[in-house]
């Protein structure tokens, strides 16, 4: 027979505690939702009574129109009458579908004569103004001397005084039903507070057994967790090395095949062209209709020495090797902002600063890449483009005054672009941010150290890793 782990003097008190908390909960929870229903009730009619005050108001302005109407004559008197009308159906309309929701049968029928009554109010101003319009202001002041009207809204004063005492009564039943609730908590309460003291007593026992299993597990997923750590970091490295190796090897694959096309495709169309010409000059005088279709044949063939010079460029930037990483921004950031039609300001640095031909690949990719996402995404109508070289480091700033970017874009895995333009720094040791500007748009930070800074840091790292 398997004897309980603890003994019944104290699974006894643990399971009246149970029974105790639950019951306590339950009871708690009706009375929770009893004092919902009464903050509800109460809700409705203080909305009720704010309808019901609204409505006396407007009632008032409509009498009010329509003395100021029959004393003076003047139709514009009764506009405050003529307005009061639409919103008093509006709030009667209001007042009958918070009872559908709410209310009870005898604030149904306390409703309906309210309406009543106001109908009644209602149409004795309309008949004042009608008497007054056919027979003239003594009619309609007879009619008024009659207090029919003074006795309709004392009536309505009434009626509306009656619906409030009444929410009044509602409402004190639903406070003394929760000072009941919050009595019988409170007792159970502190029933509550002298099982947990034993409760507790008997939670230290177990848990100062249960101490040390605890600090085992803890230390175990701890070294667990170093290890995982450990290898997530050297796959990461791993990665993140062959993203770059592949990233060299792609610019070393666009440098390629922009010579080929340089001296193969080049060599061919600049043959192609000398021909074409020599023959165009030939059959000038001759044939003119020939030399017409070889002359539109040679703007073709410079089309194509143009979309060569263009694919070449953007493949491997002739530039960035003879002029430099400025030439070669400034002549990128042009290239597309004219096609564009964005308005450019460039602030390079003199064309004499010396920048390592990795970073400035680098570098002029990530300009490629966000001039391309301004046009494709910003539709921005300026672009700013700042690049700072100091003997430490390289600065590249880029702003536009476009939408700015998605708040989801830097951890979207869909965004490519972004996640290159990261990937390059990162592989330069630089740092990356990309966010939106306080004034509007996108503003990119590219902050990179040069190579001999680099050197420089790993040594003194080497330095002070020595025993």
């Amino acid at each position: 027979m398997v004897k309980s782990a603890l003994p019944y003097r104290i699974v006894i008190p643990l399971v009246l505690g149970i029974v105790v908390s639950l019951a306590i909960a339950v009871y708690a929870e009706l009375g929770y939702r009893r004092l919902e229903i009464a903050n509800r009730q109460m809700a409705v009619a203080l909305e009720m009574q704010a309808n019901l005050l609204e409505t006396m108001a407007l009632i008032v302005d409509a009498e009010t129109g329509e003395r100021g109407y029959l004393l003076t004559g003047k139709e514009e008197y009764l506009a405050p009458y003529t307005a009061s009308l639409p919103r008093i159906d509006h709030a009667f309309h209001r007042l009958r579908e918070m009872l559908v929701e709410n209310g009870t049968a005898a604030e149904r029928d306390l409703l309906g004569n309210i309406n009543s009554l106001v109908g009644k109010k209602l149409s004795e101003l309309e008949a004042a103004i009608a008497l007054y319009k056919k027979d003239g202001p003594a009619v309609a002041q007879a009619l008024m001397d009659t207090g029919i009207g003074k006795r309709a809204m004392d009536e309505i004063r009434a009626a509306i005084d009656g619906m409030t005492a009444e929410h009044r009564k509602e409402l004190d039943e639903a406070t003394k039903r929760w000072a009941a609730d919050i009595a019988f908590a409170r007792v159970g309460m502190q029933v509550m507070t002298a099982f947990t003291v034993v409760l507790l007593l008997i939670v230290w026992l177990l848990a100062s057994r249960d101490a040390r299993q605890r600090e085992q597990r803890r230390r175990i997923a701890q070294e667990d967790k170093q290890r995982l750590e450990a290898v997530v970091e050297e796959r990461t490295a791993a990665l993140s090395e062959l993203s770059n190796h592949l990233q060299a090897v792609r610019e070393e694959e666009k440098s390629k095949l922009a010579r080929d096309i340089h001296d193969e495709l080049g060599g061919i169309l600049v043959s192609a062209k000398m021909d074409v010409a020599w023959v165009e000059k030939r059959l000038r005088d001759r044939d003119p209709e020939a030399a017409a279709k070889l002359d539109r044949t040679l703007q073709t063939l410079d089309d194509g020495v143009e979309t060569k010079r263009r694919i070449i460029e953007e493949l491997r930037p002739t530039l960035l090797d003879n002029l430099g990483l400025p030439a070669a921004i400034d002549w990128q950031v042009h290239e597309i902002c004219d096609r564009a039609g964005l308005q450019c300001t460039l602030d390079m640095p003199p064309e004499e600063a010396a920048i390592d031909p990795a970073l400035a690949i680098a570098l002029y990719r990530i300009v490629q890449e966000a001039l391309t996402n301004i046009v494709k995404y910003a539709r921005a109508k300026n672009v700013t483009v700042d690049l700072a070289v100091t003997d430490d480091d390289v600065t590249l700033l880029i702003e536009d005054d476009g939408i700015g970017i998605p708040d989801d874009a830097q951890s979207n895995r869909l965004s490519h672009g972004i996640a290159g333009m990261r990937q390059r720094v990162k592989a330069m040791h630089g740092e990356f941010s990309i966010g939106r500007r306080p004034e509007g748009g996108t503003i990119i930070e590219v902050n990179i150290p040069t190579p001999q800074q680099r050197a420089e840091e790993t040594g003194a790292a080497q330095v002070v890793g020595l025993p």
